[in-house]
């Protein structure tokens, strides 16, 4: 089952798949869980879990908006994709259900990134998504 639910309500189970995704980032990770807070307040965030019962799945992060450049067109943009490694496999499910509820709400295009080190491209692309661009990082400050 996928289910919005509140950041609030599975902080520390979220904040616990955020963590193992550490290997992932370029940069050290300061979870700002009151920040992820009130834009779920505010209707920013969806957070989506992936159930098996009471075991969590999966979770989906996605920042939804008007698009900037086209107001008719409504964007969900992916901050978080984490799939725990012992339920990947049947992964469509999951993308199933987060498709079916971001048409429900309007959203016309999901967008996803796939990290260099640890592409999740075959998933995206096996469920639908197309490669857009690539994108490309520089360290700014040190």
């Amino acid at each position: 089952m996928i289910k919005q639910v509140k950041f609030a309500d599975y902080q520390d189970e979220i904040t616990a798949m955020m963590m193992d995704m550490l290997h992932l980032e370029p940069q050290t990770v300061d979870i700002p869980v009151q920040r992820y807070i009130e834009l779920d307040e505010m209707g920013v965030l969806r957070p989506m879990l992936w159930f098996d019962g009471d075991t969590v799945k999966a979770l989906v992060l996605l920042f939804v908006s008007p698009s900037l450049r086209n107001p008719m067109i409504v964007d969900a943009a992916t901050d978080v994709l984490w799939i725990k490694p012992e339920h990947r496999g049947n992964s469509q499910a999951l993308t199933d259900g987060i498709k079916d509820y971001l048409s429900s709400i309007g959203v016309s295009y999901w967008y996803a990134a796939s990290r260099a080190s640890h592409p999740i491209d075959g998933y995206l692309e096996k469920n639908n998504f197309t490669l857009l661009e690539r994108m490309y990082y520089c360290e700014v400050q040190s």
